[in-house]
């Protein structure tokens, strides 16, 4: 009798097992852990694109390097810096390519004294013109008829060129007469390859 209670029970669980439902597609055994599909959950964050580092700014090209000097120009020499003079004279980009950030005010009568530190535009106009060929004092408000000349001496030590100028009269054989006001000078110095104005003395 007990024998055949335990085959019917046995025939009832089968049944009962082959009758469960089958697990409606799309939805998750939530028993078997492995079953899950890839889609049941929240979608994994795309990684963020990566961006690309900014690149860093250019440094900006020294003003030099975009003023075409004859190639004598920059020689450390009286004829280089002859050559060079005369571009510095004649062009406003020159002048600005090639002055120094600060420009040094100091004593003509004692160079080693510094009065100030200026930006070449607080230093004020170049004060040497080349008029007709002739070296002339620049003075705002003036006609280049009307400039006075100037008597020009330069002076190369080592790596500096000093140009002292004064205004002066001259003869008709080109000597000098007589000086007139006070003298001045500027210093130029030989550094990254050619010459830089770097002082002014008064």
């Amino acid at each position: 009798m007990n024998q055949a209670r335990t085959v019917a029970a046995a025939l009832v669980l089968a049944l009962a097992g082959c009758n469960a439902p089958a697990p409606e597609a799309g939805k998750a055994n939530t028993a078997d852990p492995a079953a899950t599909p890839a889609s049941a959950g929240p979608a994994p964050a795309e990684p963020a694109a990566i961006q690309p580092a900014p690149a860093e700014a250019t440094p900006s090209a020294p003003a030099s390097a975009a003023v075409q000097l004859p190639a004598e120009a920059c020689v450390k020499s009286e004829e280089g810096f002859a050559s060079f003079f005369e571009q510095f004279v004649y062009q406003a980009n020159v002048r600005s390519a090639y002055s120094a950030p600060k420009i040094e005010i100091r004593d003509l009568k004692d160079p080693g004294k510094l009065l100030e530190s200026q930006t070449p535009q607080q230093a004020g106009p170049f004060k040497i013109a080349l008029v007709d060929n002739q070296w002339s004092y620049d003075e705002p408000g003036k006609q280049a008829g009307q400039l006075d000349r100037v008597k020009i001496d330069r002076t190369l030590s080592g790596d500096r060129m000093r140009v002292d100028f004064v205004k002066a009269e001259f003869s008709p054989d080109e000597d000098v007469v007589k000086t007139l006001g006070k003298p001045e000078a500027y210093v130029f110095e030989f550094k990254q390859g050619c010459w830089q104005l770097t002082q002014q003395l008064r």
